[in-house]
């Protein structure tokens, strides 16, 4: 007996049909949202700007509390702002300042005249008895006159660093010099005030007959009547450029976390 052939695409009873379900025509369901490009090279700038905005108002936060907390602390009574008490020795005949700079360019301009205002140096020998000369003169005179005398060089007066350069004694005393700009000398404790001008300048301690040994204290202070202007000033446009960098450091990030789009599931 011949069979019939099953035809390949078959409907049973119920009239469901073996063939796969067509794909409905209806739109798709809306997927999860894409995220935009996380960061784009104008957004890379931005933040690096922002980071080093940020950099620099902080610099200009601790110079301006720096110079505010100087202004309340290290001022005495009459009104200068010192640098304490450092006591220095040497075996030679002279105390002399590395030079010092003023009024010229780059930072050094925080050092000039109109800055610093009145300038006050206050010594004091151990031995009350002992005459002393002190004063301030141009460096390159300075350096003239010292040139071959044994001498102690005051590298840095905060941390009483000092170098010793190796001679003997002067041809003649300080005070025959005719070269300082402000000095004074005498028995027991001695006041120096001087108006300061732009320019290189040494501060040199020695004895009034330019002998060897000499044992004492010494105190710089200067009135800087703009120190409190310069500290709030400071400290406002370090406020500034810490806000600014705030944003230019937000605004890229927020925008590389925002969603762009939506992607269509399938």
């Amino acid at each position: 007996m011949q069979q019939s052939q099953v035809p390949s695409t078959a409907t049973d009873a119920a009239g469901r049909s073996d063939e796969p379900p067509k794909r409905s025509s209806l739109p798709p369901a809306p997927g999860i949202p894409a995220r935009s490009k996380a960061w784009t090279p104008g957004r890379v700038i931005t933040l690096v700007i922002g980071c080093l905005v940020g950099l620099l108002g902080v610099g200009l936060l601790g110079a301006g509390g720096t110079a505010l907390w100087a202004d309340m602390s290290r001022r005495d009574d009459a009104g200068y702002g010192t640098t304490g008490v450092h006591s220095f020795s040497t075996a030679g005949s002279a105390l002399a300042t590395d030079p010092i700079e003023l009024g010229v360019r780059g930072i050094s301009w925080l050092y000039s005249g109109i800055v610093l205002g009145e300038v006050r140096i206050e010594v004091s020998p151990a031995d009350p008895a002992s005459s002393l000369f002190a004063a301030i003169g141009p460096t390159d005179e300075v350096d003239r006159y010292l040139s071959g005398v044994r001498r102690t060089v005051i590298a840095d007066i905060w941390s009483d660093s000092v170098e010793v350069a190796n001679g003997g004694p002067p041809d003649s005393p300080p005070g025959d010099q005719g070269f300082w700009v402000a000095s004074v000398s005498g028995a027991g404790p001695q006041t120096l005030t001087w108006d300061p001008a732009n320019g290189s300048w040494t501060v040199v301690v020695m004895n009034t007959d330019g002998g060897p040994g000499i044992v004492a204290s010494t105190e710089l202070a200067a009135t800087m009547p703009v120190l409190l202007g310069i500290a709030i000033g400071s400290l406002v446009l370090g406020a500034l450029f810490v806000a600014v960098a705030v944003l230019l450091i937000v605004i890229p990030i927020r925008h590389s976390r925002r969603p762009n789009g939506v992607n269509v599931a399938r």
